[in-house]
């Protein structure tokens, strides 16, 4: 990853090529910086477009940091809090005479954990333990949800998978498979659903068009609250 020095600041940043831009820009968010230049830009022309911005990246990176602080990572331990459709509930963990890590849910996460597992082994076990558990519930909900608008739109998606991308909460492929990031686990059923509802509308409009918004409208009137929502989710969402 290309780096630019100020002083003794290090700031880190990631290249991405676009075909529709024109013009070299910098992205700053609580993600990151990102970069994105036109299709086959020399390296040294990006090199020297962030140096030349540098002052302004060192202010904004600045103030972007106190404003979104980093997150600290998820502790699965007893008492701990992880978030769930949107809520935060409570991890209550007992140590007992099983093989693996059993899981209830209701208000609050009940584990049970093998009691021979040692405090950073029982840690990394729940943790495994309740991303398969969200998995599972989250692709649920998701083949649910894509019936209604499938129907909806008289359309049919090649595969509904899951998908764990970092910079994508769902995908529509020119081939019609649509993959849906399997944290959105974590968020609330509405703000799922609109994902579910974007990524299948893109069968039909495979860009943001204004074609692609109108067609969205009439099957979810509300996307545009939905769509912030996600948003403001986005921005409250732990590190695993």
């Amino acid at each position: 990853m290309p780096v630019l020095q100020i002083g003794e600041t290090s700031i880190d940043y990631t290249i991405r090529y676009s075909k529709r831009s024109k013009r070299q820009r910098i992205i700053v968010s609580f993600k990151g910086v990102e970069v994105v230049a036109p299709i086959n830009t020399p390296e040294e022309l990006i090199t020297n477009f962030v140096d030349s911005k540098k002052c302004w990246l060192f202010k904004t990176v600045t103030e972007t940091i106190i404003k979104y602080p980093p997150k600290l990572p998820q502790r699965y331990i007893n008492g701990a809090e992880i978030m769930y459709r949107g809520s935060y509930f409570i991890l209550k963990i007992e140590p007992a005479d099983v093989e693996k890590v059993i899981i209830k849910y209701e208000n609050c996460f009940d584990i049970q954990v093998p009691q021979y597992l040692s405090g950073n082994e029982q840690e990394a076990a729940i943790k495994q333990a309740l991303i398969d558990w969200k998995r599972e519930q989250v692709y649920f909900e998701i083949q649910q949800f894509a019936q209604i608008y499938v129907k909806k739109l008289n359309i049919q998606p090649k595969s509904i998978k899951l998908s764990q991308q970092k910079r994508a909460w769902g995908t529509c492929s020119s081939k019609g498979s649509i993959r849906i990031n399997w944290r959105l686990a974590d968020a609330s059923l509405s703000v799922l659903e609109y994902v579910i509802a974007h990524e299948l509308t893109h069968l039909l409009h495979h860009n943001h068009s204004k074609d692609f918004w109108q067609a969205l409208g009439d099957i979810m009137p509300d996307y545009k609250q939905r769509k912030a929502d996600l948003k403001a989710w986005e921005l409250e969402l732990p590190l695993l």
